[in-house]
């Protein structure tokens, strides 16, 4: 007679959960375990030869098959992972040859890039389907780097089940605390340095890389300004630095490399001294460039005061209307109208006054000197070489907030010729070089032109949307999900209030380095 399908699935369960009990029991057992797995730290893991076959056919052409040479698929594992055949009788790995206790391992399978923790890991899953509960609960650098080595092996043997398991823990670790991000990428760029052409071709591309490097791209303030970059080395740094798309301006890109080369100067500081040719220093205000970046000890003075020249050089060449200035019309007297720019540098004036200098027209080879000038709570239009002598005059309004900012309309006349000018302020043109630090580092490709505060802040709240480039329909069906997972697994336990404490910190931290210590 049938079974009933709640018997029939009691009874699968059962099946299901006795074969993983004597699965994992037949890891203990060295007469069934024929096969040795050493990865970098050299300790081994010996492990049924048969497990890693019926999950693997790459495995199973490695230890079952009666060909001398490896197969294509072969080749491709080959070319990350060495792998020999015991043979004593030929004197091929001769365990006499050894300083190592003799191991009755028919197969030594090698893994340059992985250690005990992730291949006894990946020996777990193929037993369970299950990764360990240490490393699912855990979200720190050894595990996210274990998660890592074990979605690489995953790669290379065809383990889609493990590749696809160790992909959605690597993402959940990483939504959960962004400054890990890192630690993915740089485990990632460390594995590339080790595998074989193979694995390097575009068809081959990591997606954990790919997803880890987005994530550094659009979010530097949450991941490599968050203490990120004291999981780097030497090569992901430079990859980092070197990447076109990273959305930094040349003030956080140096912030990041200056961050690295401090965490070991002595070992780090050659390195930056040769990745800073990857910031264009002129593009840096010259508070920055005096301040941090010449005490730096990475960066030639020589390669800093080429950078000051350089922005003083585009400072005089600038056109008046692409800096911060104003635009007087209608005065009694033409030669009063005309565009007046801002003056940053000390002549001599209070804290509290703002000057404003008339600028000759391209067709002008001399102008008349004329200055508008904030002195207290009162504007005046005055001639350059006295400015007690007022031409048109009006009551500073809105000081507290937009000082800086001259009224537009209500002037009255004292010493010129009537009637009044209006005036019409206009701010600085973003983008512009000599300005000191505002360009957009971007790519053509990428929408917009900045990494907006509330889409940082979302994103370490655990809502990474994977980026912001334009996709096609059927790349954005084929994106990847995290299934199983639950809504609150995806954000760390924090409050508003402290996320806006977090997000004030990291915002000061750059502002505040370009103050002397008596500035601070």
């Amino acid at each position: 007679a049938d079974c009933p399908d709640s018997i029939r699935s009691n009874n699968s369960m059962k099946v299901e959960d006795s074969l993983s009990e004597t699965i994992l029991k037949s890891l203990s057992r060295e007469r069934l375990c024929d096969v040795e797995v050493v990865g970098k730290d050299e300790v081994p893991v010996e492990v049924p030869g048969y497990l890693l076959a019926a999950h693997s056919e790459i495995f199973e052409e490695m230890f079952y098959s009666k060909k001398e040479k490896l197969t294509v698929c072969e080749k491709a594992a080959a070319a990350a992972a060495d792998v020999e055949k015991a043979n004593p009788a030929s004197g091929e790995d001769d365990p006499s040859d050894s300083d190592d206790p003799p191991s009755h391992c028919e197969h030594h399978v090698k893994l340059k890039f992985a250690t005990w923790d992730s291949i006894n890991a990946t020996v777990h899953f193929l037993a369970t389907r299950t990764l360990p509960d240490s490393l699912e609960r855990a979200a720190n650098e050894h595990s996210l780097r274990t998660i890592c080595q074990m979605h690489l092996i995953g790669r290379m043997f065809n383990l889609c089940a493990l590749k696809d398991q160790a992909y959605r823990t690597a993402r959940l670790i990483m939504n959960k605390t962004p400054r890990l991000v890192s630690v993915a990428f740089d485990e990632c760029v460390l594995a590339d340095s080790l595998l074989g052409e193979e694995f390097k071709r575009p068809s081959c591309k990591c997606p954990l890389k790919e997803y880890a490097l987005e994530y550094l791209r659009e979010s530097p303030l949450t991941t490599l300004l968050a203490e990120g970059t004291v999981f780097l080395s030497a090569e992901s740094i430079s990859a980092i630095m070197c990447d076109q798309e990273m959305d930094m301006d040349e003030t956080t890109m140096f912030h990041v490399l200056n961050s690295w080369v401090k965490q070991d100067e002595e070992c780090n500081r050659d390195t930056g001294r040769a990745l800073v040719s990857n910031i264009d220093l002129a593009y840096i205000k010259t508070e920055y460039l005096n301040n941090v970046v010449r005490k730096s000890g990475f960066v030639d003075a020589s390669d800093v005061d080429a950078a000051l020249k350089e922005i003083e050089e585009m400072l005089e060449n600038q056109s008046p209307d692409e800096k911060e200035h104003v635009v007087v019309e209608g005065a009694g007297k033409p030669e009063y109208n005309g565009i007046y720019v801002r003056q940053e540098e000390d002549i001599g004036l209070g804290e509290d006054e703002v000057v404003y200098v008339k600028e000759c027209r391209e067709d002008e080879d001399y102008c008349p000197d004329y200055g508008l000038y904030l002195m207290k709570a009162r504007w005046a239009l005055t001639p350059c070489v006295d400015s007690s002598n007022f031409l048109y005059s009006r009551e500073a309004v809105n000081l507290s907030q937009n000082r800086h900012i001259p009224p537009k309309e209500g002037w009255k006349t004292v010493g010129g010729v009537d009637p009044p000018p209006t005036l019409a302020w206009n701010a600085a043109k973003d983008g512009d070089k000599a300005g000191g630090g505002n360009r957009a580092y971007l790519a053509p490709n990428l929408a917009g032109t900045g990494t907006s505060i509330m889409s940082i802040m979302d994103v370490a709240n655990g809502d990474h949307d994977e980026g912001r480039k334009r996709r096609s329909l059927n790349t954005m069906l084929n994106l990847p999900t995290d299934e199983g997972h639950e809504e609150d697994d995806y954000h760390d336990d924090m409050d508003d209030s402290s996320m806006s404490m977090e997000r004030e910190s990291m915002l000061s931290t750059i502002q505040d380095c370009g103050m002397d210590e008596s500035e601070r």
